[in-house]
């Protein structure tokens, strides 16, 4: 049996070799077996760390975990098409337009100066984000900023959910789930590679459960609506935080309300404050698990009403079974995981606060769910820019495959084979 430190050190150097090579393969959405290479590489060492993370220094790991994140930081992300979007939503508003009014693509937004436009995604729906994520769009606009400020800026949002995992986790497992949060190989490469905006949300919600195990309730709130007014999803966990003798809601609901309605008021003040939110929210559909198999056997709109059904009712058992403060951090992390299980539309990086809370609380399922999320997309070939090699040669193969049949029943029609048709007939004694 290897010692401890031996394998979290060969745990580090296999996650290092996968991240490095991940930031180094070039172009992912065209190149996806090295992602799945590189990324399973990383995994196969998280995993040897995991079994062996508290005998690895602290310091350490927080050394090796600045590093695998620099790394990343020359790189454009390649996976997503979201950071366009941030960037556009920043300039519409710098233009001193509403982002929540108009579409990419409608022609009152010509004037605004965005060289990659075209590469904005969805370019006919109005931008679905909650506004503090919009007015960080326009801080980043105002500053000059680009990708690299995006990754800078969540990437300190990464850093301050690592000391939200000590915070919240128990004596127990504090070490462990910190330093597994700091190499943990999704959060890096969906924040410092791919420049996704979850992680702000992601360190509030487990700040606010942190304050709240601690009995902070009021602080706890402003946290959660913060959360909520960054990214809709944490709204979900008002149901463990009111629910199971965790808080007050008086003085809960006096922090979250106010900090949670006040970044609307300037967007609705000039016009709207929700773009196309409630319309993707009950329109789109895509990377679901439990949605995915009722919409099989009933209509997508009474799949959406169960799938809801199931989540209040899940979340409600949930709160109740897991009651007091002591308790907060997993009745967060099965409250996410539940919410993510069952919404319409799931993307990988959805998994990343399912994935954090499940570390604090020393919960595995969400933690390897969330590490695994990135293969479906890659298998089925949907990364949102290109179609992977083997997409493409399936498709090459099925579309050779109709016009060998279509030349076949031509041939036949016309009473004669050609030469290697002959050889084959008479072969197989046709």
């Amino acid at each position: 049996m290897m010692r401890p430190r031996l394998r979290a050190y060969l745990g580090l150097g296999l996650l290092a070799a996968g991240l490095c090579g991940l930031a180094l393969a070039g172009d992912l959405a065209v190149h996806v077996e090295r992602f799945v290479a590189f990324y399973g590489l990383s995994l196969g060492g998280f995993a040897l760390l995991e079994t062996a993370a508290a005998s690895l220094p602290l310091r350490g790991a927080l050394v090796a975990a600045v590093i695998l994140r620099v790394v990343f930081l020359p790189g454009v992300p390649d996976l997503t098409d979201d950071f366009y979007r941030y960037q556009w939503d920043g300039r519409v508003q710098q233009a001193g337009i509403n982002p929540y009014r108009y579409a990419p693509d409608d022609p009152r937004l010509d004037g605004v100066d965005y060289a990659d436009r075209a590469r904005v995604n969805h370019p006919r729906v109005r931008t679905v984000y909650p506004p503090l994520a919009e007015a960080t769009f326009l801080g980043v606009a105002q500053s000059g900023g680009g990708v690299l400020a995006f990754k800078l800026l969540f990437g300190a949002f990464d850093l301050l959910a690592a000391a939200a995992v000590w915070w919240l986790a128990d004596a127990k497992h504090r070490r462990q789930a910190t330093v597994l949060y700091l190499l943990c190989p999704a959060v890096i490469v969906q924040t410092w590679g791919q420049a996704h905006l979850e992680i702000v949300a992601v360190s509030l919600v487990v700040l606010a459960a942190a304050a709240l195990l601690r009995g902070h309730d009021w602080q706890a709130g402003v946290l959660l609506g913060l959360a909520t007014a960054f990214k809709a999803m944490p709204a979900a966990l008002l149901v463990p935080a009111l629910l199971g003798g965790r808080a007050q809601p008086a003085r809960f609901l006096a922090g979250f309300i106010p900090a949670l309605v006040v970044p609307y008021v300037p967007y609705l003040l000039s016009g709207s404050a929700f773009g196309s939110l409630f319309e993707s929210g009950t329109g789109w559909t895509g990377g679901a698990l439990l949605f995915a198999l009722l919409a099989k056997i009933v209509a997508p709109e009474i799949a959406r009403i169960i799938c809801a059904v199931v989540f209040v009712a899940g979340a409600v058992w949930m709160a109740r079974s897991l009651r007091g403060r002591a308790r907060t951090a997993p009745a967060f992390a099965w409250t996410m995981t539940l919410l993510v299980v069952c919404l319409p539309v799931v993307h990988a990086w959805y998994w990343l606060m399912p994935l954090t809370l499940g570390l604090a609380a020393w919960l595995w399922l969400p933690v390897v769910i969330g590490l695994a999320a990135p293969f479906p997309v890659a298998f089925a070939g949907r990364w949102p820019l290109h179609t992977p090699p083997w997409g493409r040669l399936g498709a090459a193969v099925s579309a050779y495959a109709t016009a060998v049949r279509t030349s076949q029943g031509r041939v036949v029609a016309a009473g004669t084979l050609p030469h290697t048709e002959q050889t084959m007939a008479r072969s197989e004694g046709r």
